[in-house]
C-alpha cells in the first residue's frame, strides 16, 4: 500500500505555488526490476520531496525540499486548484529517443552549473546522470521477441542505435562515478557490492575485484552475477 500526503511548493524562479505529494507509507509486491546501478521501478515517482522538481509555470528545475511551504502557510481550500509539480520527464516526452540523450545533458548541465548546494544534492543529480546514460541500454530488446524479419531488422538497427549512444557517454560516466565513489565513501555506511559495482562500471575491474573479495557471510546471486561482469570485463548495468 502507498500513502501520499498533499504539501505546498513555491517555485523560487517565479513564485507560483505547485501542489506536490510526499511519501508517508510504501510497500512492496515483489514485482519490481532491480538493475545494478540501484535504480528500480518500484518506489513511485512522487516520493522524492527532496530531490528535483520542474515548475508548472517556467518549466525551470527547483529542489523540491527546499520550496516546500510550511505547514501553516497552507490554505487548504485552494489546494485543488493549484498545479501539480512537473516531473524532469515531462520536459522530455515529446522527443522519445532523443529524450534520454537530453536528459544526460540536463543533469550534466545542472552539475556543471554548481545547481546542487550540499554533497547529497550533488550525488543526487550524479546519481541520475548515472541513471540516465545507463537508460540508453538498459531495456535494449532481444532477439527473441521478434515475430518475423521487418521487426528483427528494426531491433538490430535500435540495439546499434543505443549502443552507440552508451558509448558516446562513457567517459562521461567513467567521470561521474569517480567523483560519486569519493561522495559515497565520505558520507555513508558502505555496501561493498554497490561500491564494486560502481568500480565495475568505472571500467576499473581489478578494484572492483579487490573490493568483491571482502564481501563476508553469505554471498547470494547478486554477489555471483556481479563477479562474473567483472571478470569478463563488462562495464553495462544488468538487472539483478
Amino acid at each position: 500500500m502507498t500513502m501520499f500526503d498533499q504539501i505546498i511548493v513555491k517555485c523560487p524562479h517565479c513564485q507560483t505555488l505547485m501542489m506536490d505529494y510526499e511519501l508517508m507509507s510504501y510497500t512492496s509486491d515483489g514485482s519490481a526490476e532491480y538493475f545494478s546501478d540501484g535504480k528500480n521501478d518500484s518506489i513511485p515517482s512522487m516520493n522524492n520531496t527532496q530531490g528535483i522538481g520542474i515548475c508548472a509555470e517556467c518549466n525551470k528545475p527547483f529542489w523540491r525540499g527546499d520550496s516546500k511551504l510550511p505547514e501553516q502557510q497552507i490554505d487548504r481550500e485552494p489546494m485543488e486548484n493549484l498545479p501539480n509539480v512537473k516531473e524532469v520527464y515531462d520536459l522530455f516526452m515529446a522527443f522519445d529517443e532523443e529524450g534520454k540523450e537530453r536528459r544526460i545533458n540536463f543533469y550534466k548541465e545542472l552539475i556543471e552549473n554548481n545547481f546542487a548546494k550540499s554533497e547529497w544534492q550533488e550525488y543526487h543529480l550524479r546519481e541520475k546522470l548515472w541513471w540516465a546514460v545507463n537508460d540508453t541500454i538498459r531495456h535494449l530488446s532481444g532477439w527473441t521477441v521478434a515475430r518475423n524479419l521487418r521487426q528483427l531488422r528494426d531491433i538490430i538497427i535500435h540495439r546499434r542505435s543505443c549502443k552507440r549512444l552508451y558509448k558516446k557517454y562513457q567517459p562521461l560516466l567513467a567521470e561521474n562515478l569517480t567523483r560519486m565513489i569519493f561522495l559515497y565513501i565520505k558520507s555513508t555506511d558502505v555496501d561493498l557490492l554497490y561500491l564494486a559495482n560502481m568500480y565495475r562500471e568505472k571500467g576499473d575491474f581489478d578494484k572492483a575485484l579487490d573490493i568483491l573479495s571482502k564481501v563476508d557471510g553469505k554471498r547470494g546471486s547478486t554477489y555471483t552475477k556481479l563477479r562474473r561482469k567483472i571478470r569478463r570485463g563488462n562495464r553495462r548495468v544488468f538487472q539483478l
